[in-house]
């Protein structure tokens, strides 16, 4: 997909094409490991521990791209947040994810709402992924 066709196709349209490839090219050994990974991660219990909708988040003081503390209790009190949750740069699920957001984001922003993308990836690579996609939203770690 070049970056101009991208642009013009839906997000349903990205992850089908996204999908098909994928299959094609990921080896049946590395989905094997992913779905043993997924069982290991839902019989940990861990994901029973997670915020369901409605619910309020717990506070987090994460740093963005740049190493600056990006506090969720602070940017509350500008307003709604949108919190995201991706991978890391590596993953294209996530970036299909991310450029979703940031086509949508001057309407999350006309809605007086802030976004945040939450990553386990380091700073290095969320700077790298912020000055790649240009993105108008912090990403932290």
């Amino acid at each position: 997909m070049t970056a101009k066709h991208t642009a013009e196709m839906s997000l349903q349209e990205q992850l089908a094409a996204l999908v098909a490839r994928r299959k094609a090219v990921t080896p049946s050994e590395i989905i094997v490991s992913m779905q043993r990974d997924l069982e290991t991660l839902a019989r940990s219990g861990l994901a029973q521990h997670s915020v369901q909708v409605g619910e309020q988040a717990p506070d987090f003081t994460l740093p963005d791209a740049l190493g600056q503390p990006v506090t969720l209790s602070a940017r509350l009190l500008e307003g709604p947040v949108v919190v995201a949750f991706y991978r890391g740069a590596w993953c294209p699920y996530c970036n299909v994810q991310l450029r979703a957001y940031q086509r949508i984001l001057p309407q999350i922003q006309e809605l007086g709402a802030s976004l945040v993308a939450i990553s386990p990836q380091t700073s290095d690579h969320t700077l790298s992924l912020v000055e790649k996609r240009a993105s108008g939203f912090p990403g932290v770690e």
